[in-house]
């Protein structure tokens, strides 16, 4: 019987991977590490830990020990940008290294950690493919980014310190589909969208029910060190913005840099202007690896994923627009 523990179990990636694994790993002992409690529903083990707390990691090596966990699989990350970025620094980045200090501790064997492929950075220079060996360079700028960066370098140090603790991070494209609700779905929202003028890059968009499979590979492969988790096929900006009938509004992307990083401030806007590198620059991971290593291929193209968001957030303009693109 594996003993498992599972953080950040109250976002909605880490809820729906809650609930899989109580159906499917049913032998298997769960144990909810949050701030808030799962669903009165679900039978599961809850020990409540605020990581942002201090001696948060002396209450967290209490309970892997108490609970004899022996994985942890780790979700404490937000998926949206947060204005109060030391908040955030604390629960991402500290949060993570108390983790990672509370398994190694208590002796955890194995810890499986959520990442984003946002933490390549989009940059003019990138290749077509990011593979796991490409340098990891967000815009320093863009906290929400380096955030996930700190948290991966601290993994990475501690899988080193003790080999005898395996560390696997999965690096999740951006998530589109039923249910997902993020600042890069909202755009989907808007009739009109505000694109970069003379910009149009590839993006990755990764069904839910693909990083769910994602995850549940790791569990099952034994496989230590970072894999891109991304779906089947990349789409274009403009066909994606297309596909969702949306109105694209080409900006000069000076003015668009410096009127987010504007708005954001005033408390109007989704994210900082920093993320607009995203929607500039190519930013396309290579799948190959995890295929090869975790046997995990994704089910949905982005196109696919796309059109799964926009059937459930739009029923009616989804479907025609499905329909029409078929």
């Amino acid at each position: 019987m594996r003993r498992l523990a599972l953080t950040g179990a109250s976002s909605f990636l880490g809820a729906h991977l809650l609930r899989r694994l109580l159906e499917t790993h049913a032998g298997d002992k769960l144990v909810v590490v949050d701030i808030a409690a799962p669903p009165v529903t679900l039978e599961v083990r809850y020990r409540e830990i605020d990581f942002t707390q201090p001696a948060s990691d002396e209450r967290l090596l209490q309970v892997l020990r108490e609970e004899e966990v022996d994985c942890v699989v780790h979700f404490g990350f937000f998926t949206n940008p947060r204005r109060d970025t030391s908040y955030a620094h604390e629960l991402e980045s500290i949060g993570t290294l108390n983790l990672m200090a509370a398994a190694a501790a208590a002796g955890v064997s194995r810890v499986v950690l959520r990442s984003f492929t946002a933490v390549y950075g989009a940059r003019g220079q990138n290749p077509n493919f990011l593979t796991e060996g490409s340098p990891l360079q967000p815009n320093p700028k863009l906290a929400w980014a380096r955030d996930k960066l700190e948290a991966e370098q601290h993994a990475a140090s501690f899988a080193r310190r003790y080999p005898g603790m395996m560390v696997t991070v999965l690096r999740l494209a951006p998530l589109f589909g039923p249910g997902v609700r993020t600042f890069y779905t909202r755009i989907f929202d808007h009739r009109v969208v505000p694109v970069l003028m003379g910009f149009d890059p590839l993006v990755q968009l990764l069904h839910p029910d693909d990083a769910l499979d994602a995850f549940e590979a790791a569990l099952e492969r034994r496989a230590p060190g970072a894999f891109n988790i991304v779906p089947r096929a990349a789409i274009p900006l403009a066909s994606a913005l297309h596909l969702g009938a949306k109105v694209p509004l080409p900006v000069p992307h000076p003015i668009a840099y410096a009127v987010s990083d504007a708005l954001w401030a005033a408390g109007l806007a989704e994210a900082p202007g920093a993320f607009l590198d995203y929607v500039r620059y190519l930013c396309v991971a290579d799948g190959a690896r995890a295929e090869r290593e975790l046997g995990f291929k994704a089910r949905h193209s982005s196109r696919e994923a796309l059109l799964a968001y926009l059937r459930y957030r739009h029923p009616g303009g989804a479907k025609e627009t499905a329909e029409a693109t078929a």
